[in-house]
């Protein structure tokens, strides 16, 4: 008998319980599926790994033979062996397929591997913590992110390395752009209707994408450019003489820059981040990224809410919203730093807690323009689901707005204080002013529409209650609640990295429309 044979016989020689395991594909929650565990490892059915990745199983119980086919090609597996047949060369699993209720069981681990991606197309996270699988189409076209500003409409395409593209003009109301070969995780569409654009439409077509761009004006010209780290296709539309674009990085963001030092380790709880969550470094403190240049920048401070001990809100199956709230800061933050108006600042970039008074010192030393605080909601009710935006005020707008308000002020307890303490810290300081609570709420309202327009996600538009976080910024500040954790729905969109970067470039636009706003954002190409 073989080792991994052996060692899984022993291991199965004990009683083993079944282990739910949630899923979401394409960002949609599906219905748990059951699964075993020996040791560290997680065992998948194959009859369900083949509904959630859309694949044909054939099971020989005779012979203990099991056969995965998808896209034209087959894999092999034996029950007991630890060898997987049929890509370019033999793959060796973590462990021997078991045979558990008359069923072939997978290690989980094949389903995450390179191997297995590159055979189903797919792309999977396994969250051993929350045992949550989130599944995506893997693909080689982004999605499109897309900014109307004074005089032009730009649309960008992140692209594969490896993908040629061409363009055609059909007729004078309209443009096309061809990826042979490429491939989306879903087709997407947009209404921009901006005097400039009326809409674009991504699709999948049987060999390759096509984006198609309805102009909304027989004037309206176009150019594209393409660009490096990541690579991204940049198309520019404008009507009448070139107008004042803001420019395209053409090199990668430099790597964040320490401007504070760690937290001390005793003011952290140790605690492992969900595989989920972007890789960071050890304990950095807020980082600076952009605004490596002597010109004039307008800064941002992005806030990843909670953090270290303070998890924040538990969701549906277990996740925690500190690890949503860093990874959404973080890709925000290098969304901005593209922008060569902008120096952005992340109040932290890796799992640290952070008082509450400690973020908006840290926004106003560093001299901020915006203020924004990313956080998840979280409700008894698990139907509620949604996002809103929150501004400053010492008047709650509903009671739901003020149950928000608690929720997240509570953090204020494990710095050791009260609410009482925290109130009379705020009495002495200097407050927000008038001015920043009006731009707050016009500002909201920008990036409540632009969220809106890109996210799948139900908008409760735009609310005030009184944050502990908002209180002390010396500049228009937000809270944004990007969608309830506790809703099984909203809990698998926040596990897509698709519809993360939807929401994401939802905050990115209303950010850019403030700016644009403001005459921020007027510099010549």
């Amino acid at each position: 008998m073989r080792m991994s044979a052996l060692l899984l016989s022993l291991a199965l020689s004990a009683p083993l319980a079944a282990e739910e395991i949630g899923v979401s594909v394409g960002g949609k929650a599906r219905d748990a599926v059951e699964s075993y565990k020996v040791g560290s490892t997680y065992y998948l059915s194959a009859q369900q790994a083949a509904a959630i990745y859309g694949c044909q199983v054939y099971w020989y119980p005779v012979s203990g033979r099991l056969q995965m086919s998808a896209r034209g090609k087959s894999l092999q597996f034996l029950v007991g062996s630890d060898e997987v047949s049929g890509l370019t060369e033999p793959v060796k699993l973590d462990a021997a397929v078991m045979l558990r209720t008359s069923h072939a069981f997978i290690p989980m681990t094949f389903f995450l591997s390179e191997e297995f991606s590159a055979f189903a197309g797919v792309e999977s996270v396994f969250n051993a913590r929350t045992k949550f699988l989130s599944v995506e189409r893997r693909s080689t076209v982004g999605s499109v992110r897309w900014f109307s500003y004074n005089d032009a409409t730009r649309l960008t395409v992140e692209l594969d390395k490896s993908l040629s593209y061409k363009s055609t003009s059909r007729g004078v109301g309209g443009v096309e752009f061809v990826f042979p070969f490429g491939s989306i995780a879903s087709n997407e569409n947009a209404q921009i209707e901006d005097g400039i654009l009326g809409y674009y439409a991504l699709n999948q077509r049987s060999n390759a994408v096509a984006l198609a761009v309805k102009l909304e004006d027989s004037k309206v010209h176009w150019r594209v450019k393409e660009v490096a780290e990541p690579r991204r296709l940049v198309i520019d539309f404008y009507r009448g003489e070139l107008p004042s674009l803001p420019a395209v990085e053409t090199h990668p963001v430099a790597a964040p820059t320490v401007v504070a030092p760690a937290p001390k380790k005793e003011e952290e709880e140790a605690q492992s981040a969900p595989e989920t969550a972007a890789p960071t470094s050890p304990s950095q403190g807020p980082v600076i990224v952009g605004g490596k240049d002597d010109k004039v920048r307008r800064r941002i401070v992005v806030d990843a809410g909670h953090g270290g001990k303070d998890p924040g809100a538990s969701g549906y199956h277990g996740t925690a919203e500190k690890d949503f709230n860093l990874l959404a800061a973080q890709e925000l933050a290098k969304l901005l730093a593209q922008e060569k108006t902008f120096e952005v600042m992340l109040t932290r970039n890796d799992d640290t807690f952070v008082p509450l008074a400690d973020r908006s010192r840290l926004a106003n030393e560093f001299g901020a323009d915006l203020f924004i605080s990313l956080h998840c909601n979280a409700s008894r009710k698990r139907q509620d689901e949604g996002f809103e935006v929150y501004f400053q005020s010492e008047t709650s707008s509903d009671p739901e707005a003020q149950k928000v308000a608690d929720l997240e002020n509570s953090s204020i307890e494990l710095e050791g204080k009260t609410t009482q303490d925290a109130q009379a810290e705020m009495i002495l300081g200097e407050l927000s002013k008038t001015e920043f609570i009006n731009a707050s709420s016009e500002w909201a309202a920008l990036l409540a529409r632009d969220i809106g327009k890109r996210v799948d996600v139900e908008n409760h538009g735009v609310k005030q209650a009184g944050f502990y976080v908002l209180r002390g910024t010396h500049a228009p500040a937000v809270l944004f609640e990007m969608a309830y954790i506790t809703n099984k729905s909203d809990e698998a969109k926040l596990e897509s990295k698709k519809i993360r970067r939807k929401i994401v470039d939802g905050v990115y636009a209303g950010i850019l429309d403030y700016a644009k706003r403001e005459g921020w954002m007027a510099r010549p190409d």
